[in-house]
């Protein structure tokens, strides 16, 4: 059984994959950003540990010359996406990017991945506050993000070739 900080360490290192493929193939470098922790110790023994700060985002890099960011997601539930999964600061940083900013949305149980634009994020998120909808309906999704499929159905063998859809929807 998964716990919650566990929930979408699958995702994670598929993306991470991704990004090392990229890498070696030279098509982007874009990196994981590490939230700083703050570690308390009683001696030699470690008592605690939280985080220092917000962070950004998951991701930041740069493709084709641009400065790109994301934020990777993952749900459990099957019929839609809970915005309570985002943080206002992530929503934030992804908001006032000039680059490219998007969000990739994975529901495990379904092995679906998506990308949100940033325009269709901000729409949904900012949306909550006015008709008070919590969740993106899975629905929604299907008919207006972009699914990002597996080897096959990319350029080349990349694991999730996300880039790809970020060359049909973004740039």
């Amino acid at each position: 059984m998964s716990t919650y900080a566990n929930r979408g360490m699958g995702f994670e290192a598929l993306i991470n994959y991704a990004n090392e493929q990229y890498l070696a193939r030279e098509i982007a470098n874009i990196q994981k950003v590490s939230t700083p922790w703050k570690v308390v110790r009683q001696g030699s023994r470690i008592v605690n540990a939280f985080p220092e700060g917000k962070s950004t985002v998951d991701y930041m890099g740069d493709y084709k010359g641009r400065s790109i960011c994301f934020e990777a997601k993952s749900t459990e539930v099957e019929t839609r996406f809970p915005l309570s999964n985002f943080e206002r600061h992530q929503i934030d940083v992804i908001r006032s990017w000039r680059g490219i900013a998007f969000a990739l949305l994975h529901f495990e149980n379904l092995q679906e991945t998506y990308l949100l634009t940033k325009e269709q994020l901000l729409h949904w998120w900012d949306g909550q506050f006015k008709d008070g909808r919590k969740s993106i309906p899975l629905a929604w999704i299907r008919e207006n993000a972009r699914r990002i499929g597996g080897p096959g159905s990319s350029r080349s063998v990349i694991v999730l070739d996300y880039l790809q859809v970020v060359d049909q929807v973004v740039i």
